[in-house]
């Protein structure tokens, strides 16, 4: 049962604001001196943090040409920074007032691209990042900067970096990888990107700009090797992540926290438990980052992540509640304006994600109704879990039945003997229904959350549709051998936020996890038919544990038995065969993927 630690002290892009030069163009008033002085007064205050005089000279020209995109982004930009970057509605409607016009100015013969907007489509794409609306920045990166050059050399390095952070939050590493390729190949040669235009992915996007100071090298490839070690680990490819981080340890312009935020992690993943304890324990613990992060709240969250691993949930418990405790304060201690609250700040809750590790935390306490209402809760977020929806239905089978206790005891096992007929060699024994009690699977509530066996069955087979397609049900079609069909696809990662993404093999071992559980629900229901097609289907899975292969033919005797195949049934009821497998929990390792390199 894995989870994702929060990272913490990412260097992020802040809202930047363009010089204003108009040109005339078609549908504008044309440009004046009192225009060009007005913007040029505008700017210098605005670079002197003379905020309050860059927005009258701004309002002057507003007034003036409100029409021009550039004049109402850099409007919308300076009343922003005045308001001590509280305004975060006005700016979103300023930035989305300028697209209008950028879009509805474009010379269709002129495609895309406009590189003087591309400041604007930037801004919109940090506004959007600091919302927690990752998918809208993407998209307005993919959209502005698929043939766009930025001007600069400082605004395209800012572009990429926005453009790893934004497909880490997404889950998608393999892509954020690919950026940083591109933008660490730009930086060795001492620009931001090659020439011409193009997609990140396509090594064509970037312009040529004014070469920076080793200070700045230094610290912009310190940012890249911070981001390709998040990266690895987060794909799990623990071999490379091992030589990023002994480089990350020695690369300058870092700062503390973060490093040791990231090397706590990687033990984690290692199952290195007191390492990561050792090295979480000495990182900072006060005090909030500009990204509006709480450091106490990030501690004790991973610290419980640690405990849990370390097998101790009660212990894990009690960091969560701390890390709660820590979240309200955090949340309090923002201060909010008439306008609002600071950017940095309107997202700062960790509400979902602290909910979703309670409700592991007290699934593994064995409190299956606290567990329940927590995950409920988180479930309206992270919909897209396949782990999220097993853990239900688990809460949902704890409460059904703690333990099997109750079955060892003398009157419980005398309900399954009914009696005898006949005397010596044939005497027979009459067995009864068992010790569980009839269910039905035919209720019209099964979908309102509840802690039933009905709503558990929903909640397997949305987990069962949220993970890909099983590789034993596809069929293999032959290729050609040549030259663009050799490689082989590399596999997908399955999102299971707010942890990583799922690597293949992880895919497998939760599949089986979810066969198991669905054909003991479906026992439960009574539903023998569905139990045993969910039986079958676990026995040939490749990456059955010993408990699973036990369980799974216990059910599938249990279904065949109940659909009166005896004689089938009596073939998974081999004493050997069952007492020969290692009843283990952990599924082989045989051959699984090593760390990529």
């Amino acid at each position: 049962m894995s989870k994702q630690q929060q990272q913490t002290q990412i260097q992020k892009s802040d809202s930047s604001a363009s010089n204003t030069d108009s040109a005339s163009s078609s549908g504008m008033p044309a440009v004046t001196e009192q225009h060009k002085e007005l913007a040029t007064s505008a700017t210098q205050e605005f670079e002197k943090a003379n905020y309050s005089q860059s927005v009258s000279y701004m309002a002057k020209l507003h007034r003036q040409r409100g029409v021009d995109p550039k004049v109402v982004h850099n409007y919308a930009v300076a009343a922003f920074y005045h308001s001590n970057q509280c305004a975060v509605e006005e700016l979103k409607n300023g930035l989305n007032a300028a697209c209008q016009m950028a879009k509805s100015g474009e010379d269709p013969l002129d495609g895309i691209e406009d590189v003087e907007n591309a400041v604007l489509y930037f801004n919109q794409a940090v506004l959007n990042f600091y919302l927690k609306q990752y998918r809208a920045a993407l998209g307005v990166l993919d959209r502005g900067f698929q043939y766009i050059e930025p001007p600069d050399e400082a605004l395209a390095q800012n572009v990429l970096l926005l453009w790893t952070e934004l497909h880490l939050c997404v889950g998608q590493p393999d892509k954020a990888l690919r950026v940083l390729g591109y933008l660490e190949k730009g930086t060795s040669n001492g620009k931001s990107g090659g020439q011409g235009s193009g997609t990140p992915e396509r090594g064509e996007q970037g312009k040529e700009g004014s070469s920076g100071t080793s200070e700045g090298n230094d610290a912009i490839k310190a940012k890249i090797c911070l981001f390709k070690t998040r990266c690895l680990a987060m794909m799990k490819s623990l071999k490379s992540c091992k030589r990023e981080i002994k480089t990350l340890v020695s690369s300058p312009g870092l700062a503390g926290t973060a490093v040791q935020y990231v090397r706590a992690y990687f033990e984690y993943l290692r199952g290195n438990s007191k390492k990561a304890q050792k090295i979480l324990t000495s990182a900072p613990t006060t005090g909030i980052p500009s990204a509006g992060q709480s450091l106490q709240l990030m501690f004790h969250n991973n610290m419980a992540c640690i405990h849990l691993q370390m097998r101790r949930p009660h212990t894990g418990a009690h960091h969560l509640q701390r890390a709660w405790q820590e979240n309200e304060k955090a949340m309090k201690e923002v201060k909010a304006t008439s306008k609002g609250k600071p950017i940095q700040y309107v997202a700062i809750s960790r509400h979902y994600e602290l909910l979703y590790n309670m409700g592991i935390q007290a699934l593994h306490c064995c409190k299956p109704s606290q567990a329940f209402d927590c995950l409920v809760v988180a479930s309206q977020v992270y919909q897209v879990n396949p782990r999220l929806w097993l853990r239900l239905a688990e809460c949902c089978v704890m409460h059904h039945r703690e333990s099997n206790d109750d079955d060892s005891k003398l009157e419980k096992r005398q309900q399954v003997i009914q009696g005898s007929v006949g005397s010596g060699y044939h005497r027979k024994l009459i067995v009864g229904p068992g010790t569980g009690q009839n269910k039905t699977s035919n209720n019209p509530a099964a979908a309102v959350p509840a802690l039933s066996m009905e709503f558990a069955s929903m909640c397997l087979s949305n987990a069962l549709n949220l993970l890909p397609p099983d590789p034993l049900d596809v069929e293999i079609t032959p290729v050609e051998d040549n030259d663009t069909t050799k490689a082989a696809a590399e596999p997908a990662l399955v999102p299971a936020p707010p942890a990583s993404p799922m690597r293949p093999t992880e895919v497998a071992n939760l599949r089986c996890s979810i066969l198991a559980a669905s054909a003991y629900v479906a026992l439960c229901l009574n539903d023998f038919r569905v139990a045993l097609k969910h039986a079958q289907n676990l026995l040939r899975q490749p990456r059955l544990s010993g408990a699973q292969r036990y369980v799974g033919n216990m059910y599938m005797a249990e279904a065949l038995v109940a659909t009166e195949r005896i004689a089938d049934a009596i073939g998974h009821l081999n004493p050997d065969a069952l007492t020969a497998a290692d009843v283990s929990t952990v599924p082989p390792e045989g051959k699984a993927d090593p760390g990529r390199s």
